[in-house]
């Protein structure tokens, strides 16, 4: 797992050493000011990775970067990886946490996360947006943990269902549900805060029950009396979110 994603990263830096990278990168600060004051490659990146520069010029770099990644010029693809790899310290603590979260797509995690980066470059709206890095991070890390909950989700759902007509109706349902650690958060307003903070961690950050418990301190079998309990509580009270009530039998079990 670790060596397919350092792998990974390794290829993207070698990519940016390729003389027509060097190239590429001349033109963009021929282009933009705020890029101008870096006089390689590797100077902008220890630039964007060291922890005690100035966040403000960091911004300012990497919104240039996006920019640049967006525009129509010869120099976009070799953008469009500075970005990335850029980026790679906030991806780092991306990919870990959500392997702890969702261990059977580990394997999975690397590809996903470039190509989920590379495409939020693309689409980001800078008129409408000050924060770049945190919005590329958050959106990443959100959608992707979004979908693999759905997946689980499903699986769940499907291993208690033989019709294929069925099947399909509960996929096309389960998949349509966004979970949105705030709506969730409100519903579970109602639970003590550790029980609260242990259902939000089984279907927020992907952890199973026996996870989540350890984490708050408590032995599996208590984690699993209290998740129960506080999901009884939540169904007495009328409060269950779709995403805790598709499958019928929870998910994290």
């Amino acid at each position: 797992m670790r060596a397919s994603w350092s792998a990974l990263h390794t290829s993207l830096i070698r990519k940016l050493n390729l003389r027509s990278s060097q190239v590429d990168f001349q033109a963009m600060r021929q282009a933009d000011p705020e890029l101008a004051a870096f006089g390689s490659i590797p100077a902008l990146l220890e630039h964007q990775h060291a922890r005690d520069g100035d966040p403000a010029a960091r911004f300012a770099v990497i919104r240039a970067l996006v920019m640049a990644a967006q525009s129509d010029q010869r120099y976009r693809s070799a953008a469009h990886l500075m970005v990335i790899v850029a980026l790679w310290p906030g991806l780092d603590a991306v990919f870990w946490r959500l392997s702890r979260g969702f261990p059977d797509r580990r394997d999975d995690l690397p590809a996903e996360i470039v190509a989920r980066i590379g495409e939020a470059i693309l689409t980001l709206d800078l008129d409408r947006v000050t924060a770049v890095t945190a919005t590329l991070l958050l959106n990443v890390e959100r959608d992707i943990r979004r979908d693999m909950v759905a997946t689980r989700v499903v699986g769940e759902t499907l291993k208690s269902i033989a019709d294929p007509v069925i099947e399909a109706r509960v996929v096309e349902t389960v998949e349509s549900v966004e979970v949105q650690p705030q709506d969730l958060t409100d519903h579970l307003a109602c639970l003590a805060q550790r029980d609260a903070t242990l259902l939000r961690r089984v279907f927020v950050f992907g952890e199973t029950q026996e996870e989540a418990g350890r984490a708050l301190g408590l032995e599996p079998a208590a984690a699993r009396k209290r998740y129960q309990r506080a999901l009884a509580k939540l169904r007495l009270q009328q409060k269950v979110p779709p995403v805790l009530s598709h499958s019928g039998s929870p998910v994290g079990l």
